[in-house]
């Protein structure tokens, strides 16, 4: 990050109004409330009503489309539309559309490894584009959308600065994935001293949680947030499903319990399910002939397929599964095999599936077992967090997020923790949403978070035989050193207070006339890792701290302190010998990750 860590955040008290931005898988929105609706009703809070072609929603589809010249043309429902439109007129092959692509970030994310200002994410019809540019796009548009509602609603507030915004991320994104967002809206003209990132989980309890006061505590469903009360929350979105677990504390305020985790289980994973149906009946070639020529009808079998999904309760239900699921399909998928195969698509049935005419009739147990994968992978992951000795005293599971909404993971989770209350608020996928915007109020709401990884820096010390490999020796002027030696600044798992920093650490520079100390940073899933090339390690970015000013031999020794707590961690560096804080700069978004001179490296004093 090329702005100074200490100064990222101002307070949303110097500004009239906190928006947040809820960047979903499937679906995306904002909503927002004044500072003066804040201190009246604290749950006064304004989204976004969308109109789609059959309905009024709170929220539009993450979509995105550019034009042949990669210039911005519209977002959400606008988007789908304007896009149908194009592809019945076959004038669509020249334009960049983006749809989901939250979760293709997250799985470009996860085949590289690593996330840089340069990372691609491919279109429906797999041209690629920068991944920043196409985050900043929608970043932009739905700051413009809000900017001009207020406009018209004679609020008199005109230009972003006037905002507190805050953006929204699933708890198991990287701290790079954070600064990648930071780095969006600012690219969208979001200033970063006004923009602050929240959790997804989260927000979502911190809702929750206003609302159970306003129900008060005689409601049932809500006693989970009296004091000593520990719950887990299960965050299903759209691509990702965040679990991790809560406490109330004595003074009301949110402790996190157990660091966030869970994995790709969210509603696109049953929609994936399905559209393999598609690929195994084409193959794979076929299929993206077919998206590519037929990207109208594609879009209309995805609408009704999701449709369908909504309305699926179980598989015991017997209203529900009377009968066949019949989904409406296109007829250019019927010709489209014909002339690929040269017979009909009747053909190709196989087991819970007829095709018959224009309807593809797939039994209820086949249905469901779209939904088993990502299913069981939550309910597994659920039960290995119950487990835990940090898990004991829990006796509510909170579920949140769109896929949340899904009456099939309901009554899943309710079978499969049948001891365990279940609470699912009314517009569980808002609840993100609205927290966010209450978080942006407050962000002291959650007082105490777990670190998800061990943290530390690259280091030099003295060799010494005893205890260091001869490959990892290295000779620094007439010294020998041990590098690569891995400085740990906070362990996985650590109970850290918000804005409470950790032990600090001090370090001096190998050269009399170095202008700057420079650093890798990296993580480890182990409790102790010994040096930064161990197999549990991986590399997150460069910290470079400036001591250009500095002139006598005695202040060249920095102290290093790491601020853990917040949802994005801070650096804090000052002069052993004076207390003076110096400027740190770091960067997660590296083109090609740093290679430092083992001789500009620090060394552990």
């Amino acid at each position: 990050m090329s702005d100074s860590v200490a100064s990222m955040d101002i307070e949303p008290s110097e500004t009239h109004l906190v928006a947040a931005i809820d960047f979903g898988t499937t679906y995306s929105g904002y909503a927002y409330s004044t500072k003066d609706d804040y201190e009246k009703d604290k749950l006064k809070i304004s989204p976004m009503e969308w109109k789609s072609p059959i309905m009024i929603s709170l929220k539009t589809p993450t979509t995105v489309l550019l034009g042949p010249n990669k210039e911005f043309v519209a977002f959400g429902y606008d988007a789908e539309s304007r896009y149908t439109k194009l592809a019945e007129n076959d004038d669509h092959k020249d334009y960049f559309y983006f749809r989901r692509f939250k979760m293709v970030l997250y799985n470009e994310i996860r085949k590289s490894e690593k996330l840089t200002l340069k990372t691609t994410i491919p279109d429906i019809n797999d041209k690629r584009l920068p991944a920043i540019d196409i985050f900043s796009h929608a970043i932009e548009y739905l700051q413009k959308h809000l900017l001009n509602d207020l406009n018209s609603r004679g609020t008199g507030i005109t230009n972003p600065e006037e905002i507190y915004w805050v953006l929204t991320v699933p708890a198991i994104w990287d701290d790079a994935a954070k600064q990648f967002m930071r780095e969006a809206a600012k690219k969208a003209n979001i200033p970063g001293e006004n923009l602050t990132i929240a959790l997804e989980p989260e927000a979502a309890s911190i809702y929750c949680k206003h609302l159970s006061l306003e129900k008060g505590d005689g409601d049932e469903g809500f006693k989970v947030f009296q004091e000593g009360s520990r719950y887990l929350v299960l965050d299903a979105g759209g691509g990702t499903v965040d679990i991790t677990l809560h406490e109330i504390q004595k003074d009301g305020k949110i402790k996190e319990l157990e660091q966030a985790s869970g994995g790709a289980w969210g509603g696109t994973y049953v929609d994936q399910a399905f559209y393999d149906i598609l690929e195994d009946l084409l193959g794979k070639q076929h299929f993206e002939r077919y998206q590519r020529d037929y990207a109208a009808d594609l879009m209309e079998i995805y609408s009704e397929f999701e449709h369908k999904k909504r309305g699926l309760e179980s598989v015991t239900d017997e209203t529900t599964c009377a009968r066949n699921i019949s989904l409406t399909i296109p007829l250019s998928l019927k010709h489209f095999y014909k002339s690929t195969f040269d017979k009909d698509i009747e053909h190709s049935s196989g087991e819970g599936f007829v095709w018959c005419q224009d309807k593809l009739r797939i039994s209820c147990q086949r249905f469901s077992d779209l939904f088993d994968v990502a299913c069981t992978g939550i309910v597994n992951h659920i039960e290995k967090l119950l487990n835990l000795p940090r898990a004991e005293g829990t006796n509510t599971i909170l579920m949140v997020g769109g896929f949340s909404e899904s009456l099939y993971l309901q009554n899943k989770i309710k079978d499969s923790f049948k001891h365990i209350k279940i609470v699912v608020p009314i517009q569980a996928g808002l609840a993100v949403l609205k927290g966010a915007v209450l978080f942006g109020h407050d962000p002291s709401a959650i007082s105490v978070r777990v670190a998800r990884y061990t943290y530390g820096v690259n280091t030099c010390v003295k060799f010494d035989r005893r205890c260091h490999p001869q490959s990892k020796q290295v000779k620094i002027d007439d010294s020998w050193y041990c590098k690569g030696v891995f400085s740990k600044h906070v362990q996985k798992g650590d109970v850290i207070e918000i804005d409470k920093a950790t032990e600090d650490h001090p370090y001096v520079p190998i050269h009399r006339d170095q202008k700057s100390i420079s650093f890798k940073i990296f993580t480890s899933s182990e409790d102790d890792p010994k040096y930064t090339d161990d197999e549990s390690c991986k590399y997150l970015g460069s910290l470079e701290v400036d001591i250009s000013g500095l002139q006598r031999e005695s202040e060249k020794s920095v102290r290093l302190k790491f601020i853990f707590g917040g949802t994005e961690f801070k650096v804090v560096g000052k002069i052993e010998d004076t207390d003076k804080e110096v400027d740190v700069k770091f960067q997660f978004l590296e083109d090609n990750p740093r290679v430092f001179d083992e001789e500009n490296v620090c060394i552990d004093d």
